[in-house]
């Protein structure tokens, strides 16, 4: 299936938060596929390739996200019928966006503000 054949809805508060460029598309990407049910468990090659990232990014941009309080993973195994045991893809589940620190919010904001009014098109005089 397609990305594009269907939609997700994020908040506008994700850009009160200073996520780098990649973490911002993986936790997009994560969010996109868990859908409403909130868990999702894409492998992490596949979250590289669909946020056009090394796998390694794609690790670091987790391990940030799950240190930032934006997803909760866990580590996911298949028991074998000869007693052994292999880790599968991880399971994320998609948690509520922590508080904006109120300090940084102003911040974001004031710059958010700044770099809209120097690309938006000045009136005519």
């Amino acid at each position: 299936m397609v990305l594009g054949e269907r939609f997700y809805q994020m908040s506008n508060a994700i850009f009160y938060y200073d996520l780098t460029p990649t973490e911002f598309m993986v936790y997009n990407y994560l969010v996109s596929c868990a859908g409403q049910k909130d868990v999702c468990w894409p492998s992490i090659g596949k979250i590289a390739v669909n946020c056009n990232c090394s796998e390694n990014t794609a690790r670091k941009a987790v391990t940030s996200l799950v240190r930032k309080k934006f997803v909760r993973k866990v580590a996911t195994y298949e028991d074998w019928q000869d007693g052994r045991s292999r880790q599968t893809n991880n399971t994320y589940y998609i948690l509520n966006l922590p508080p904006v620190q109120s300090a940084s919010a102003p911040d974001t904001a004031k710059r958010y503000r700044q770099a809209e009014s120097t690309t938006s098109p000045q009136p005519p005089p």
